[in-house]
Formats: C-alpha cells, structure tokens, sequence
C-alpha cells in the first residue's frame, strides 16, 4: 500500500466526520503495512504530520496493523465480508489494533472513519498514476 503522506494529510483535515470525532484529540499513531510504517500525530483534533520515516523507537499510543492482504482487503471499492471495519479484520482475519484500549474505545469514530479516507486517498493514486 502506497500512500502519499501530504494527501493523507489534507485528506483526514478535510473530512468533517474525521475533524468532528477527532475534536480535543492528542495523540500519535501508527499505519504498518509488510513494508511501511506511518507515524501519524494530532493535536487537538488536526493532523500535525503523517511521517513515513517512522522508526521502531518512535514512540505511540496505538497502531492499526496487518499484512499488505489485509490492507488491500479493507481499502478495497468494494471490501470482502469482515474487512468493512478494523475489528471485524481482526476478529476474522488476524489484523491488528494494538495500544492503548482505552482511547482507541474514546476516539474509535475517528479511527473508524481513517479507513474510509486511506480507501479514498488510495483509489485518487490509482487514478492519477
């Protein structure tokens, strides 16, 4: 999966649905893929950065993991049954969300929505290469 950093960006900023579930939200979180890892950072409910230079050191609250399969299933136009959401992924097809359960369970809408904007983000790609 690739995916352009700056479009992911301005892509979660500019989704009223993300921007409302994500309101007073601080927090860094990573997307991990068989061969990529995004580190991304809000603050108070805006993404600050989408890094792709992340590191294993760098430090987050929760990750959204899985294999390339897994990524392609859940951002696909139409997704297989049970990749239509990250706990279904994971509760039928070995996806990961790993952290801190707590936020994850606060802010979940946001996390929610973040699969519908990296499907949306990947397909404008596509489309332009």
């Amino acid at each position: 999966m690739e995916i352009n950093e700056d479009r992911l960006r301005d892509a979660l900023n500019a989704d009223p649905e993300f921007r409302l579930h994500a309101r007073f939200w601080t927090t860094q979180f990573r997307v991990v893929t068989d061969t990529r890892t995004l580190l991304v950072r809000l603050n108070d409910g805006e993404v600050v950065t989408v890094d792709a230079g992340a590191t294993p050191f760098d430090t987050w609250d929760f990750q959204l993991a899985g294999t390339d399969e897994h990524w392609a299933a859940l951002l696909a136009p139409m997704p297989p049954p049970f990749y239509q959401d990250y706990y279904a992924a994971m509760l039928y097809h070995g996806f990961r969300i790993e952290g801190n359960m707590k936020l994850i369970m606060a802010y979940y809408p946001a996390i929610r929505r973040t699969r519908e904007i990296l499907a949306q983000v990947v397909r404008r790609q596509e489309v332009a290469a």
